[in-house]
């Protein structure tokens, strides 16, 4: 055990000697090359217009299953009211803030689940699935 002990201190003095002989001077750091990558460039206002094409469908979409075996007219308001909430952020940029409401509104889609399984509802549906997709790219 001894043995192991003084090969690993050894072996600590030689890799310190060798690594401070790479230092061309005392306790500077060594410099890294510039490097200049290309700007990218994302159009914010391309993105928002999309989501906010999506965003007008989710809006027809659950007008369209507002019906007598559909949506309520509160289950009807409180779907569009989460979409003018996502509308806000999106416009202003915030799509940080538009997350946690887009969860909201998967949420209670799903929870109308039963009320959705007309080709409207499978609209409704897909829109907001595309929609999850634009804000998380």
């Amino acid at each position: 055990m001894k043995t192991m002990k003084g090969l690993v201190l050894i072996s600590a003095l030689v890799a310190g000697g060798v690594l401070s002989g790479c230092n061309t001077t005392t306790g500077a750091s060594p410099s890294l090359p510039d490097v200049s990558l290309p700007a990218v460039s994302i159009d914010p206002s391309a993105a928002a217009g999309a989501v906010v094409g999506v965003l007008d469908q989710l809006d027809s979409d659950i007008t369209a299953n507002q019906t007598a075996t559909g949506l309520t007219v509160e289950e009807r308001d409180a779907l569009k009211e989460a979409v003018a909430k996502i509308r806000t952020a999106v416009q202003t940029g915030d799509f940080s803030a538009a997350q946690p409401v887009v969860d909201e509104l998967k949420a209670k889609v799903a929870e109308l689940d039963a009320k959705l399984g007309t080709a409207e509802g499978l609209r409704l549906k897909a829109a907001l699935t595309q929609l999850e997709a634009l804000l998380a790219s």
